[in-house]
């Protein structure tokens, strides 16, 4: 499979959502080589040593294990691990890191990137930021098979595949905009603006209209997260999630989420 062109700018940006949600030390992300080797260069947060542009070699160190046995790995005592080599020992030393824990981004079968969080504290990557780490990772995933989907379907035209793409990530960003702002008239706008990037591929009609949570709950499932990643963006309950994404399945008669996020593509709701 073809990777997408702006991997690294979206290698940066899921380091970034990786931190702002779990609130570790440094959070990071690599891409793989041609030869298994992992490149790091994607970071969130303050780097103090010399991890930046570090090259870890196949199933060497925490990262270069994790891309040969295509799993997750967590060590909440970098330097007491015998679960990896040790070769990065003076690196992770330098750059004050102590528990950390690794995810691969693996498309069809094969490791593309890798994920980290980190803390430089005796805090521990523990199951909630591991999951987080892991969300976000299959969220990457998804989007990666999705332009490539685009692609083919395209006939390989590349650049609109991958304009499809962000305009569907432009819409989520917008109506994520829309909740912030307090000024009606200025919401009013955004929103107006977001609803212009969902242009009706085909005239449906639904039995009854969708709420704007509901909506924000299918834009996200558009994009591949889970329904704890989307609570968390939305800053809802798991429950509260669950129970949007039933009601929207529901007025839009689907089985499934993806029948459903197709519906509303279908009907204009989604870009």
């Amino acid at each position: 499979m073809m990777i997408a062109d702006d991997l690294a700018h979206r290698l940066s940006r899921t380091a970034e959502r990786v931190r702002k949600q779990t609130g570790v030390s440094l959070a990071f992300a690599g891409s793989v080589t041609a030869t298994n080797d992992l490149a790091l260069g994607n970071f969130a947060g303050p780097t103090i040593g010399p991890l930046r542009g570090v090259v870890l070699r196949y199933d060497e160190g925490l990262g270069g294990r994790a891309v040969a046995c295509r799993r997750p790995i967590a060590v909440n005592d970098y330097f007491a691990s015998d679960q990896i080599t040790h070769r990065y020992d003076l690196i992770i030393r330098a750059e004050g890191l102590r528990s950390i824990a690794a995810v691969p981004v693996v498309v069809d079968r094969k490791p593309v990137a890798m994920v980290y969080a980190a803390f430089r504290t005796d805090e521990i990557v523990g199951d909630r930021i591991q999951d987080g780490l892991k969300d976000e990772a299959r969220s990457l995933e998804q989007e990666l098979v999705t332009v490539h989907a685009l692609r083919r379907r395209e006939g390989g035209h590349t650049d609109l595949g991958t304009l499809r793409w962000r305009i569907r990530e432009a819409y989520n960003e917008l109506r994520a905009l829309g909740r912030c702002v307090t000024d009606p008239e200025l919401e009013h706008t955004i929103q107006s603006i977001a609803e212009r990037l969902a242009e009706p591929e085909a005239a449906v009609q639904l039995p009854a209209d969708l709420t704007p949570r509901e909506l924000d709950v299918l834009a996200l499932a558009s994009s591949g997260l889970t329904n704890q990643t989307i609570a968390d963006r939305l800053g809802l309950t798991l429950n509260t999630v669950k129970s949007y994404m039933k009601s929207a399945m529901s007025k839009l008669q689907a089985t499934t989420r993806l029948e459903a996020v197709v519906t509303a593509r279908h009907a204009g709701l989604l870009p």
